[in-house]
């Protein structure tokens, strides 16, 4: 039986170790951050293995262990859990300690980092589909490549589970899924794919690369033929705007990424911005068409829905959209949204969360949406919400 000492800076230790450890692991003590005497157990070496869960902390780890090494203790059997590379390095571990389940997820890992060092994209295939991103991707190719699985598919589905539910249902033999913000298509392409075989797909994405991916992803998945893609963004009026790149995760590029520090420097773009109404008109969709819109649009919502507002007036259907007030707030734009959804029928919302973690979701008066007004929590940190009409 191997014995393992977790160094937990993270608060995550339990939830991976009952994912990944196998049974006979013998796990003698789990160190938090403010434990007195952490290096002390580390030095009684009553252990076989070392697994250390840090928060960007990783200097401060490796000026204990260069300190350690200065007294002749090895610190060769000390594992970073959540760095590929330092379980690379540390190849005895992998097969000590890890089920067996576990190697193949690895090894996806270690495929996926590996790939990303030399090439400028990524593919993934998961439940049958097939996507293209560009591998310093972070976050949707990597959940496509190392899970399996389509990123945003369980909310997806719930979307659908939740119209069912609030709207009678909605007639999937006809009419368009609104997405507003594509990224390379995952939402899309799974909706109409999996869930809604019969519909159309109006797609607007406004970075030049994402757009490509986009269009790639979507001749991939044999959808070209059903599939209206825009490359441009919306907004309440016409207009240019700088958009901010976020470099690890391009779905996340956005208007307001400004006001986060770690997106100051980054690269920008400029982008054509139009309202939805004006696109609807000028190409003659009848907003009867719309069935449901999704919309993950980094913060810019709000001016989004404003500039569709004859639409919404006419037609307002489901709407599963991410939930940002701090943007929101700053831009001047919360009040109005909240108003526009409340004079087009929106009565009330369910945070998708609930719905995830616990199964169930609570109902909201769409007023209580006010309660967030004043967080300064960034973009996507409050989760999304679904919205609900003429709910007495």
């Amino acid at each position: 039986m191997f014995k393992v000492l977790l160094w937990d800076n993270t608060g995550e230790s339990a939830l991976w170790a009952k994912k990944f450890l196998k049974r006979d692991v013998e796990i003698i003590r789990t160190l938090r951050p403010d434990d007195p005497d952490k290096v002390e157990v580390l030095m009684r070496g009553d252990w076989n293995f070392v697994l250390i869960f840090e928060n960007g902390q990783r200097e401060l780890f490796d000026e204990i262990f260069k300190k350690l090494r200065a007294v002749n203790f090895s610190t060769e059997n000390i594992v970073f859990a959540n760095d590929i590379d330092s379980w690379l390095n540390h190849p005895a571990a992998v097969f000590a300690l890890l089920k067996p389940q576990a190697h193949d997820q690895f090894y996806r890992y270690w495929n996926f980092f590996n790939h990303r060092r030399w090439h400028y994209y990524h593919t993934a295939s998961a439940e049958g589909l097939h996507y293209l991103a560009t591998a310093a991707d972070n976050f949707v190719i990597r959940t496509a490549y190392i899970e399996s699985k389509s990123h945003a598919s369980d909310e997806l589905k719930i979307f659908h589970d939740l119209v069912k539910k609030f709207y009678g249902g909605v007639d999937d033999s006809s009419g368009y899924f609104l997405e507003l913000g594509a990224n390379i298509g995952t939402a899309g392409i799974y909706f109409l794919k999996k869930i809604a075989p019969n519909m159309k797909w109006l797609a607007f994405e406004p970075d030049p690369e994402n757009f490509k991916l986009l269009r790639v992803n979507t001749i991939l998945n044999d959808l070209e033929d059903r599939a209206t893609l825009v490359n441009c963004g919306l907004g309440d009026k016409f207009d240019e705007l700088i958009m901010y790149r976020n470099l690890s995760n391009p779905g996340g590029n956005g208007i307001f990424n400004k006001w986060l520090p770690s997106e100051r420097n980054a690269p920008t773009e400029k982008i054509k911005v139009i309202p939805l109404d004006s696109y609807l008109a000028e190409n003659k969709i009848a907003v009867a068409e719309i069935k449901y819109i999704w919309i993950d649009t980094e913060g810019f919502e709000a001016q989004v829905l404003l500039g569709a507002k004859n639409f919404l007036t006419q037609n307002a259907p489901p709407i599963f959209m991410e939930f940002n007030p701090m943007p929101w707030n700053r831009s001047g734009y919360f009040d109005r949204l909240v108003e526009l959804l409340k004079s087009v029928g929106y009565t009330h919302f369910i945070w998708m969360l609930d719905i995830i973690q616990r199964g169930q979701g609570k109902i909201y008066p769409i007023d209580k949406l006010f309660d967030w007004k004043s967080s300064d929590a960034w973009i996507g940190s409050l989760g999304d919400i679904f919205l609900i009409k003429n709910l007495a």
